[in-house]
């Protein structure tokens, strides 16, 4: 944090010895960092998203969402927003990730292939 300032928070679960709580967005591949040493990487739930038609063809396994539609002309950007929304909501209420299914604990989907 920024400041000395103290804040009351109350779980809504018990939280097990060793996990910690983010008070901001994680970004998948981040690096977490606790006075000063780095202590890992986030394992919380990353959805992962493409519109590239080769990523979907070539890696789907490891994509929660699909909006390649977008580049096809067969969605349009308020229809993969609810979509994208759809999946936030699902993914909150317990759906597992695409890298949790495949048992993946740390993952980072770089480019890997020219864009579409």
């Amino acid at each position: 944090m920024e400041t000395d300032e103290t804040l009351f928070i109350q779980a809504l679960d018990p939280i097990p010895l060793g996990h910690k709580i983010a008070f901001d967005d994680i970004a998948s591949g981040a690096t977490i960092v606790k006075y000063g040493h780095d202590i890992g990487n986030p394992i919380e739930p990353v959805i992962k998203l493409t519109a590239n038609p080769r990523t979907v063809r070539t890696m789907g396994e490891h994509i929660d969402f699909d909006c390649s539609g977008i580049l096809r002309r067969e969605l349009n950007l308020d229809e993969a927003g609810d979509g994208l929304i759809d999946m936030a909501v699902r993914t909150a209420n317990g759906r597992l990730t695409a890298a949790e299914t495949l048992g993946h604990r740390e993952f980072v989907l770089t480019k890997l292939y020219r864009s579409a």
